[in-house]
């Protein structure tokens, strides 16, 4: 099958969310192992539905694809009353790239030194935290804390991961469960308290900072994920040429040494262990998700 002269790999987040990240540190090496210029393209809206939809409809011959997440092929549809895609059944899927421990950060007027405080807190007084989606990983990630520490806290949602961060560094909301890259800078420069990783261990490049797990919440372990999914229908032979040239890049030396350094696990699982990962993590996080529906506490700010 003849490379398609440019690839679009399509995005459903804006400008500083992680598939952001993912997908530039990965641009280079894909287009190499495709033999096609790789266009990142980035369509935000309606916590990335808006952009799954529309490669779910695109002509299945591996010029369009999509940087499937968490929220995007394992929360977010189940969560929708009338779901606008299936995440297997509508998409083929084709390798998972990498897994991302997110890092739980405070604002330090809120007072909290570590989780056991931040949970005391939140026991006598209802704290706001901020992601930008339902559904998506960093409210996947609050649910289960809330849920395993017993306490409520309100949800702040953002349409633009830029303006989340303004004002969780202005104090105008209290906590944020968000990924590495992004909140460790703002940790490090006094802007944020650092709590907790959500990964079972400490993440190499934040050894400093315990993980959830280790700070009470046993049971606690959430990494974010991204992989790549074209349309369904696209014929074996172009989805396995497609499926290769992915696990290549993630495996070239530099992309992984990149994504390690950004504390993200390069995986480049092909697509029948991705398939299969999927609906394992469907089914995991069942539970959180209907407390999800069952919460009326969102705060939508644009």
């Amino acid at each position: 099958m003849t490379p398609a002269r440019e690839v679009r790999l399509v995005l459903g987040f804006s400008p500083g969310s992680l598939s952001d990240h993912i997908a530039r540190m990965l641009q280079d090496a894909l287009s190499a192992a495709l033999e096609s210029h790789v266009a990142i393209e980035l369509k935000p809206g309606d916590q990335g539905m808006t952009a799954a939809r529309e490669v779910a409809r695109a002509k299945p011959d591996g010029a369009t694809l999509f940087m499937a997440t968490l929220g995007t092929h394992a929360i977010v549809p189940f969560l929708a009353a009338q779901p606008p895609y299936d995440p297997l059944a509508d998409f083929t899927p084709l390798a998972l790239v990498s897994r991302s421990p997110m890092l739980l950060a405070a604002h330090p007027s809120v007072g909290a030194r570590d989780v056991q405080s931040l949970i005391e807190i939140a026991q006598h007084r209802q704290l706001a935290y901020a992601t930008s989606a339902i559904g998506g990983a960093p409210h996947l990630a609050a649910a289960l804390f809330a849920r395993l520490a017993r306490v409520s806290m309100r949800h702040v949602r953002y349409d633009r991961t830029e303006r989340l961060y303004e004002d969780l560094a202005a104090g105008r909301v209290d906590l944020s469960f968000n990924n590495i890259i992004s909140m460790l800078p703002r940790c490090r420069s006094g802007e944020l308290t650092a709590l907790a990783v959500t990964s079972p261990q400490r993440s190499p490049v934040a050894s400093d900072i315990p993980s959830l797990a280790q700070s009470g919440l046993a049971d606690y372990d959430m990494s974010n994920w991204a992989g790549i999914v074209g349309p369904r229908g696209m014929p074996p032979a172009t989805a396995d040429r497609v499926s290769a040239a992915i696990t290549k890049a993630v495996n070239a030396e530099n992309v992984s040494a990149a994504f390690r350094s950004q504390g993200m696990i390069p995986c480049g699982d092909d697509a029948s262990a991705f398939a299969h990962f999927m609906r394992v993590e469907r089914e995991r996080w069942r539970p959180v998700l209907d407390d999800i529906r069952a919460g009326s506490d969102e705060h939508r700010t644009q």
